[in-house]
């Protein structure tokens, strides 16, 4: 069969559009897994509570959002640092007392090690979403901007959504500051430090607890960051967390667990694939599609393209 010149134009125009359209949501799905990615990379920690704490932020937006009668955008001031206080708090009081190292050091068995912060943050993710249903209602909610249906055209065919492009810059701005963060401050070389050897670092003077719990709170800042994300471009309810925690999971898995430029690329790639399949296949492949491609960076690289 010879193909037309239009024919191979629309074909060209709907690849373009899959590449743009799946980076940009490459960049929204980094945001989303970088936290959980952050968790495992410090303190071997699978948070199954990511998710949730996801759809709090995205809440607490919300909510600020009806209260004060500022754009949307400005919801980050509150939001992040409100966020970054939680996970502080909860990785202090809580988690660190159900980390493998500690149950190691109660003469615990390693496989309940592993176990206990998995029951702790599956239970949490339970008790937050019935406590977002009881406080709100099963109706889904969004956060409206002025930005929700602004494009750039790039041509006749071809545009980009203002906000998946605002969305990306801040995931990769983010990103690298996280980098620069972790390699240039004090609290950033102990973070991988403690991630290197958690026995040699108390020796060298380190307090786990306050490096882990800062860790947590990174984590759970950059959550917020993306929870305001999910608000601004699509809606969301009580129950939707455990729908992100797979899109997070999908993404470290391509990247490799604790890497940060891993996080980035496995959303990108994930992203295109997922938009390409639709494109190609109709909206129900976009899942199938990524699943192949998890499938087959775990048959090929099973610690993902950057995991160490």
């Amino acid at each position: 069969m010879v193909l037309d010149n239009e024919q191979v134009y629309y074909a060209l125009i709907d690849i373009a559009n899959g590449l743009l359209t799946g980076t940009m949501l490459g960049g929204y799905y980094a945001m989303i897994a970088i936290g959980l990615a952050l968790n495992f990379g410090v303190m071997r920690l699978v948070n199954l509570a990511h998710g949730d704490w996801l759809i709090v932020a995205a809440y607490v937006a919300a909510t600020l959002v009806t209260l004060l009668p500022v754009s949307p955008f400005w919801m980050f001031v509150p939001v992040v640092p409100l966020m970054y206080l939680v996970g502080y708090v909860l990785q202090r009081l809580v988690l660190n007392r159900v980390s493998v190292q500690a149950m190691e050091r109660r003469g615990m068995s390693a496989s309940f090690g592993l176990m206990s912060p998995l029951l702790v943050t599956f239970g949490m993710s339970i008790v937050i979403a019935q406590a977002l249903l009881g406080v709100y209602d099963s109706n889904a909610r969004s956060i409206s901007n002025e930005l929700s249906f602004a494009a750039i055209r790039l041509g006749e065919d071809l545009s980009v959504s203002v906000l998946r492009l605002i969305f990306f810059f801040i995931a990769v701005a983010i990103l690298l500051l996280l980098h620069r963060f972790l390699h240039a401050t004090h609290i950033g070389r102990a973070i991988r430090a403690a991630s290197d050897d958690i026995e040699v670092a108390p020796l060298m003077g380190m307090s786990t607890a306050h490096v882990y719990a800062t860790a947590s709170g990174i984590a759970l800042a950059i959550a917020g960051v993306a929870g305001i994300m999910i608000g601004m471009s699509r809606t969301f309810q009580p129950f939707d967390g455990p729908q992100f925690l797979l899109v997070a999971f999908g993404v470290v898995i391509i990247g490799g667990l604790g890497s940060i430029k891993g996080s980035l690329v496995g959303g990108v790639l994930l992203g295109i694939v997922q938009v390409l399949s639709g494109t190609y296949f109709g909206p129900s492949a976009q899942l199938v599609g990524g699943y192949m491609l998890i499938l087959l960076v775990l048959a090929f690289k099973p610690k993902g393209l950057f995991g160490q």
